[in-house]
């Protein structure tokens, strides 16, 4: 009786059974194959959450998510003004204050005189 109970925890799967290791193969496909089995046989072995479990799982996630959001939200506030504040502190007014407008640029225009001219062209 305990022989035929472990034959078919072997054919299903069940806790306690052992199972066989995949078939390995030197093809791609069959490595492919056996890579996906396994995958399958892991996948038998999980134990998966209630719905209330990933109900209660989601509100966590959803409250923890608020609460970081919220911390980073006024610490990050909290710097900015904390450093704008040190700044203006250390601040000197003429770096301050808002630079003049520049004053128009004048453009000397140079004539020659006809007596620089004469003495240039060898006259």
């Amino acid at each position: 009786m305990a022989k035929d109970r472990e034959s078919k925890d072997l054919a299903s799967g069940k806790k306690g059974a052992k199972n066989k290791p995949a078939k390995e193969s030197h093809s791609i496909g069959g490595k492919i194959v056996g890579y996906l089995k396994g995958v399958v046989q892991e996948l038998k072995r999980v134990t998966w959450p209630t719905p209330k479990e990933m109900l209660n799982s989601g509100i966590i996630v959803v409250v923890t998510l608020i609460f970081f959001a919220l911390f980073t939200f006024a610490f990050d506030s909290a710097s900015t003004k904390g450093v704008t504040a040190l700044a203006n502190t250390t601040a000197s007014k003429e770096t301050t204050a808002t630079p003049k407008a520049p004053a128009p640029e004048t453009t000397a225009t140079v004539t020659p005189t006809p007596s620089a001219t004469a003495t240039e062209t060898g006259q």
